[in-house]
C-alpha cells in the first residue's frame, strides 16, 4: 500500500535523542527503586541509552534502541512501524512494564496486555533506563523481568531548541522539533515528531504469496512536560503525551501467512496524562501527589470494513512520602486504580472493569561499604484478591572500581481484562502469574592504556521460577503452566585510546516449560553483541554486530501455512553510523541497517530488513 499523507508528515517535528550504552560508575538512574540512584549502589543490571545517541545511529523506534541491550530481544514483525515484542531475559513478552516518566503505558485492552515496542517512536526521550529483574515489589503487575522506563526532557534554566529531518530507503520520511527551557517559574519542555515509511513486503520471499508489495507505517507522537514552582517547597508539574499510528499487514486465513493489500492497523493511538504536586515539607520529608488516565485505540480493518477493535481505559492516582535520613532513604506509598475493556474480538463484544489498589515501601542505605535495598508492596485486586511482592538486595564495594551484588525477589502478572471478560474464552478466577528470582552479579573496571577504565568487565546470573502461567486449557483461559529460566550475562569494554572504545557482551538464557521440558519460543539460547565506537573531533561513528541465535518459534511453511512450532535458524546484524559536527549546532548523520544484506526472520514468517539507509540532519541551538 502507498501511504496516503506523506506530505504532510514533512510538517511534523520532533527532537528526541538517542545514544549508547552506559553503565558508568556515576551514572544515576530512577527506575531502579523509584528515586535517583547511582548504578554502583544498585543490586541489579541496569543499562542506560541515550537518545541522541541512538537517533544518531539511526534509531528511530523503541525495538531499535532495545536491539543491543544485553538479555533483551524486541523481535519485529516487518519493516519499521510494525508490530515488536519485548523478552527481558528470558522472559514473557508481557512480562517487562515499560513506563514513560516513571507512568505504566501497556494498552489494558489488548488480549494480553502487550506493550508494542514498534510503533512507539523515542520523541520526547532524554534517556532510556532499562532494569532486568523483578520489579512488582516497586512497580506492581508486569514486571517479572524488569522494567523499561521512558525518561522524557526537562526544561532547564537555558532554552534550547532542536529540528531534525532524515529520508532513507523504502520511502522513509521523518520530521521532528522540540525546545525546552524556562519561563521565569515555568520550566517546559515539548516536542512532536512523526515517521512514514513505504516500508517492503512483509512476506517473506520463500513463500509463495510474497509479491513483493510493500507494507508500509505512519506514527506520531507529540509531549509536552510543564514543571510550575510556586515557591522553594512546592511545585506542579503537567504531563502530556500523545501516540498515533498505523501500519499494513497481511494476515492469512485462520492465522496463517497470506498477502493481504487492504489489510491494516487502522489505528493504534495512546493518550496519556498526568497531574502532580510535590512539597518539600522538611529537609528529610518530601511528599508527592498525582494522578492522571491513559486511553488506548486498536482498531484493524480489511478494505475499509472494521474488524477487531480494543479500546481501553485506565484511571490511577498516587500518594508518596521520602524520607530521608543520613545515608538511609525510604519511599512509601500508595496508588489506586480503575482499568476498563471495550472491544470486540472476532465479531464478539468484550467489556469488563476492574479497581485495583496497591501499597509499597521501598527503602535503601548503606553501611560502610555495603548498599542495601529492600522493597515490598501489597496488591489488591477487584475479582482475584490480594498480591503480595517484595525484594531484597545488597551490593558490595570492593576497593577502587570493583564491586558485586545478590538480590532476590518475589514478581507477578495480573490476568488481564481480555483474559478475564472475553466470550467463550475468558476465566473471569483467573489467578496472577507468580514468579521468583534470584540473582548474582559483579562489575570490575581495570587501569590499563593510561585510564582507570581502561578495561571494564561485568556478569550476572538470575535463576527464576515462574508458577500459574496463563495458557488456553480446552477452549478457555487457565492457570495452565510452570516455567524456569537460567539467564547469564557477561559483558566487557576497552578503551585502547581516547577516541576509541569496543564493547561485547554475550548472554545465555535456558527458558523451559516445566511440565515438556521443552524451550519458551523467540528465547534464543545465545545471542551476542559486539560494537566500536570512535569519537575524533567533530566526526564520530559506530559499527555493531548483533547475533541472535537459534530458538524455537512458530513455524510456517513455504505456502505460508501454520505447521506447529520448531527450531528455527540464528541470524546475524551489522549496522554502521557516522556524523558530523558541521558547527556547534549543525550535525549530519548517515546510518546503515543490515549491511550484509541478509535475508532472515525475526519473527518466523516475518521479512527481516534488507540493507536500508537512513541520512538526517539536525540542528540545535
Amino acid at each position: 500500500m502507498r501511504l496516503s499523507y506523506r506530505a504532510a508528515l514533512l510538517a511534523v517535528l520532533s527532537c528526541t535523542s538517542p545514544s549508547a550504552l552506559a553503565n558508568d560508575e556515576d551514572e544515576i538512574v530512577v527506575t531502579a527503586v523509584a528515586r535517583p540512584t547511582p548504578t554502583e549502589n544498585l543490586p541489579a543490571a541496569v543499562t542506560v541509552i541515550d537518545a541522541d545517541a541512538a537517533r544518531a545511529r539511526g534509531e528511530v523506534t523503541l525495538d531499535q534502541a532495545l536491539a543491543n541491550v544485553p538479555g533483551v530481544q524486541a523481535p519485529r514483525t516487518g519493516p519499521l512501524g510494525q508490530q515488536a515484542s519485548i523478552f527481558s531475559g528470558g522472559f514473557e513478552s508481557n512480562h517487562t512494564l515499560v513506563l514513560f516518566d516513571g507512568v505504566r503505558i501497556d494498552d489494558p485492552s489488548t488480549p494480553e496486555g502487550l506493550f508494542d515496542a514498534g510503533q512507539d517512536l523515542l520523541g520526547g526521550a532524554h534517556r532510556i533506563e532499562v532494569v532486568q529483574g523483578p520489579l512488582s515489589a516497586i512497580y506492581g503487575s508486569g514486571a517479572l523481568g524488569g522494567a523499561i522506563n521512558i525518561v522524557p526532557r526537562r526544561g532547564g534554566d537555558d532554552l534550547h531548541a532542536r529540528l531534525e529531518a532524515a529520508a532513507g530507503s523504502f520511502g522513509t520520511i521523518m520530521a521532528g522539533f522540540g525546545a525546552d527551557g524556562a519561563l521565569g517559574p515555568l520550566r517546559f519542555a515539548v516536542s512532536i515528531e512523526g515517521l512514514a515509511t513505504d516500508g517492503y513486503d512483509i512476506v517473506p520471499e520463500r513463500i509463495a504469496s510474497h509479491s513483493g508489495e510493500a507494507d508500509g507505517a505512519e506514527i506520531s507522537t507529540a509531549m509536552g512536560l510543564f514543571d510550575y514552582a510556586v515557591s522553594d517547597a512546592l511545585a506542579f508539574d503537567l504531563l502530556l503525551r500523545r501516540r498515533e499510528a498505523r501500519a499494513d499487514y497481511d494476515p492469512g486465513f485462520f492465522g496463517n501467512i497470506g498477502e493481504n493489500p487492504e489489510a491494516e492497523i487502522k489505528q493504534n493511538d495512546t493518550s496519556l496524562w498526568r497531574l502532580g504536586a510535590t512539597w518539600r515539607a522538611s529537609e528529610d520529608l518530601t511528599l508527592r501527589l498525582s494522578g492522571g488516565a491513559l486511553d488506548a485505540d486498536r482498531v484493524t480493518a480489511d478494505a475499509g470494513l472494521i474488524g477487531d477493535e480494543y479500546h481501553g481505559e485506565r484511571r490511577f492516582a498516587d500518594f508518596n512520602a521520602t524520607w530521608r535520613r543520613g545515608t538511609w532513604t525510604v519511599l512509601a506509598g500508595a496508588q489506586t486504580e480503575d482499568e476498563t475493556i471495550d472491544a470486540v474480538s472476532f465479531g464478539s463484544p468484550v467489556v469488563g472493569a476492574q479497581e485495583h489498589w496497591g501499597a509499597y515501601i521501598v527503602a535503601q542505605g548503606a553501611a560502610g561499604s555495603l548498599d542495601f535495598t529492600g522493597a515490598a508492596r501489597v496488591d489488591d485486586f477487584e475479582g482475584f484478591g490480594g498480591q503480595t511482592t517484595w525484594r531484597v538486595g545488597a551490593s558490595q564495594t570492593l576497593g577502587d572500581g570493583a564491586r558485586i551484588y545478590a538480590a532476590f525477589g518475589t514478581s507477578y502478572r495480573a490476568p488481564s481484562l481480555y483474559e478475564r471478560f472475553v466470550p467463550f474464552f475468558g476465566a473471569a478466577g483467573l489467578k496472577p502469574e507468580q514468579a521468583q528470582s534470584w540473582e548474582i552479579g559483579g562489575d570490575v573496571r581495570v587501569r590499563a592504556f593510561g585510564r582507570d577504565d581502561g578495561l571494564e568487565f561485568s556478569g550476572l546470573y538470575r535463576a527464576s521460577e515462574i508458577e500459574d502461567l496463563i495458557g488456553f486449557f480446552g477452549f478457555s483461559y487457565a492457570n495452565v503452566d510452570k516455567a524456569e529460566i537460567r539467564f547469564a550475562e557477561a559483558r566487557a569494554a576497552a578503551r585502547p585510546l581516547d577516541w576509541l572504545t569496543v564493547q561485547m557482551s554475550y548472554a545465555n538464557t535456558d527458558a523451559r516449560d516445566v511440565s515438556s521440558g521443552q524451550p519458551l519460543q523467540r528465547r534464543p539460547r545465545h545471542a551476542w553483541s559486539a560494537h566500536v565506537e570512535a569519537e575524533r573531533g567533530p566526526f564520530s561513528a559506530e559499527v555493531s554486530w548483533r547475533q541472535v541465535g537459534a530458538r524455537l518459534d512458530t513455524i510456517y511453511d513455504d505456502l505460508g501455512f501454520f505447521s506447529g512450532t520448531g527450531r528455527v535458524a540464528a541470524y546475524d546484524v551489522v549496522r554502521a553510523s557516522a556524523s558530523w559536527a558541521v558547527n556547534d549546532g549543525v550535525r549530519l548523520y548517515l546510518a546503515g541497517d543490515n549491511l550484509l544484506d541478509e535475508t532472515y526472520e525475526p519473527v518466523n514468517g516475518f521479512a527481516g530488513a534488507p540493507a536500508s539507509l537512513l541520512a538526517g540532519i539536525r540542528v540545535t541551538h
